[in-house]
């Protein structure tokens, strides 16, 4: 017999019609002379073809073509919750996790499974891992990161009582750390509203910690910035002292400055010789470097 492929006309050879075509004025109502062990009946034959060519295709990472066999499939049996199951997999491989989880509820709703719940618990806690990853690329994480636990609930609910093959403290470290980024995201958005509140003229970054890790900064410590004209490395260079001990200088580069402080470039001219300052936050957040935060309190 030959294979029936999308695109095809609608009567494949043998008057029989394809299953795109089901969909429309279908009923579920339909069904009811139709059993899932049937297997003489013609749309269980077709149902089963399309439900193996769409896990063919999603075994070869075909997920795009595998989801239109499979709806085709759910066309002529929308009451097959192994189909279902089929879909939701899919779906989760293309990364359409919200349409994932509608079609795992809908296996579960025709037929309680505990693999199916497992395999729902499964795609739940990728998705949870996904949002809590991708919400640290953001200028505020927070309502990804609620997002993320939110979802990571609901893969605990999923998972069943008996004959699970998930180990449930994997779904609970996840809780956990969604919790604390929660919390580092929260006290990293509180920083910003207290930076909000000076002018940039008066902040600067302190760069170079790592060569003066003997200065231990404190909150509130004073600070002194003193200009170092002759620095080879840059003319516009100022250090920052905490007491006698150099603690590092004044960023002067986007990449090293946090964007709302001013550069060394930019406050040479402003302070003289040196200024006084104190130390005012350390601005911890999801990057490859971190900011301690200085504020100028007087000027020469």
């Amino acid at each position: 017999m030959d294979e029936w492929h999308i695109g095809d006309p609608v009567d494949w050879g043998d008057g029989w019609m394809d299953a795109q075509n089901w969909g429309h004025g279908y009923d579920d109502e339909d069904d009811d002379d139709i059993e899932d062990d049937d297997y003489t009946n013609p749309r269980i034959i077709k149902r089963d073809e399309y439900s193996k060519k769409a896990w063919d295709l999603y075994m070869d990472f075909k997920e795009s073509e595998a989801l239109e066999y499979i709806d085709m499939a759910l066309d002529l049996d929308n009451g097959n919750s192994n189909n279902w199951n089929k879909k939701a997999i899919i779906l989760e491989a293309m990364k359409r996790y919200r349409q994932s989880e509608e079609c795992y509820d809908r296996s579960l709703d025709l037929s309680f499974s505990p693999l199916v719940c497992d395999n729902k618990a499964r795609m739940l806690y990728d998705w949870a891992s996904n949002l809590l990853e991708e919400s640290k690329k953001l200028p505020d994480g927070t309502t990804m990161l609620k997002d993320a636990k939110d979802t990571c609930i609901r893969a605990i609910h999923a998972l069943p009582h008996v004959n699970s093959e998930e180990d449930p403290q994997k779904y609970k470290n996840l809780m956990e750390s969604i919790d604390f980024y929660i919390g580092y995201e929260q006290k990293f958005q509180a920083n910003l509203q207290i930076l909000k509140g000076f002018d940039r003229s008066e902040l600067f970054t302190i760069t170079g910690r790592d060569h003066y890790l003997n200065v231990n900064l404190t909150l509130g410590m004073t600070l002194r910035l003193v200009r170092e004209p002759d620095n080879e490395f840059d003319s516009d260079a100022i250090a920052v002292y905490a007491g006698n001990e150099k603690a590092g200088y004044v960023a002067n580069s986007d990449y090293t400055k946090f964007n709302m402080t001013s550069s060394a470039s930019e406050l040479c001219d402003r302070i003289g010789d040196s200024a006084d300052g104190k130390y005012l936050m350390y601005l911890d957040r999801n990057a490859d470097i971190q900011f301690a935060i200085g504020i100028i309190t007087s000027y020469e």
